[in-house]
């Protein structure tokens, strides 16, 4: 069950990267000089308004993410639920 969910949180984390990096592609940007992305994942994970992500916020929203991509509720992700939690994280970053 372990290894599961550190195999789902690896799947999330290799998927926000992927979806940050396409983001800075499309907006011709490289990932490192990606400001305006990066204000809109703090704007979207920063929950106490500080103007960073603790840890906590960061797995609350990536949590959040996983639960709505999950359509069957089984606690795993499908395919077909992977590419649902994919164009998630990818609208959250569009304004």
């Amino acid at each position: 069950m372990k290894t599961n969910r550190m195999l789902a949180w690896t799947i999330v984390a290799v998927l926000l990267i992927g979806t940050i990096a396409d983001i800075a592609i499309a907006s011709g940007q490289s990932g490192s000089g990606n400001a305006s992305g990066a204000k809109l994942w703090v704007a979207a994970m920063d929950k106490d308004s500080d103007g960073t992500v603790s840890k906590q916020e960061f797995t609350a929203y990536m949590e959040a993410q996983f639960d709505k991509a999950d359509a069957d509720h089984d606690g795993t992700l499908t395919r077909s639920e992977m590419e649902q939690l994919r164009k998630n994280l990818g609208m959250a970053t569009e304004k």
